[in-house]
């Protein structure tokens, strides 16, 4: 069965479905052993082999680091000029994401949650809206007026709310179009 899939012992789950037998006296022919050889798929690892595949199809050098943490497999891509892997507004890196995170469910069978982060864009953007979203709730406490911040995704408006969920002074809400 290794030699088959072409893994070693390490990559999989061996079970037992039946013993072998020898037979009776010689005469009766016996039985082979029955085992079933599953490969053991480790999600994180595959993620990772196949973003750096990605991206070294792009011509981009960079190094993938991959933890899986219990809760999802976080990758994380550093290198130099890694602008065109982010995009514009980190579109392109949402974009590797998903491409990432549908290569990896498929190939798992199932949903596995998947977080990409170039260049550490992710942490910087969240600094960077939750002093917007301080620079606005000190402009409404000054002003009494409400303020409207330009649109954003979901998960940028949960970075506002959350940001200014313990400021009782302040109320935040989002409209969905």
């Amino acid at each position: 069965g290794l030699s088959e899939l072409k893994l070693s012992r390490e990559q999989v789950d061996i079970t037992i479905l039946e013993i072998p037998s020898k037979g009776l006296l010689g005469i009766l022919p016996g039985k082979k052993a029955k085992v079933l050889v599953r490969e053991i798929f480790d999600a994180a690892a595959f993620a990772g082999q196949w973003l750096e595949q990605l991206i070294k199809h792009m011509d981009i050098v960079a190094r993938v680091e991959t933890i899986n943490d219990g809760e999802a497999v976080r990758l994380r891509v550093y290198g130099r000029e890694l602008g065109a892997l982010i995009g514009r507004h980190g579109q392109t890196l949402e974009a590797l994401q998903y491409l990432t995170s549908l290569a990896v469910n498929r190939r798992a069978g199932k949903f596995v949650p998947l977080l990409l982060d170039i260049g550490d864009y992710r942490k910087k953007r969240e600094e960077s809206i939750a002093r917007l979203a301080e620079q606005s709730a000190r402009k409404v406490k000054n002003t009494g007026k409400k303020v409207v911040l330009n649109p954003m995704n979901a998960a940028d408006r949960r970075i506002v709310h959350i940001t200014l969920s313990d400021d009782e002074e302040v109320q935040t809400y989002s409209i969905d179009d």
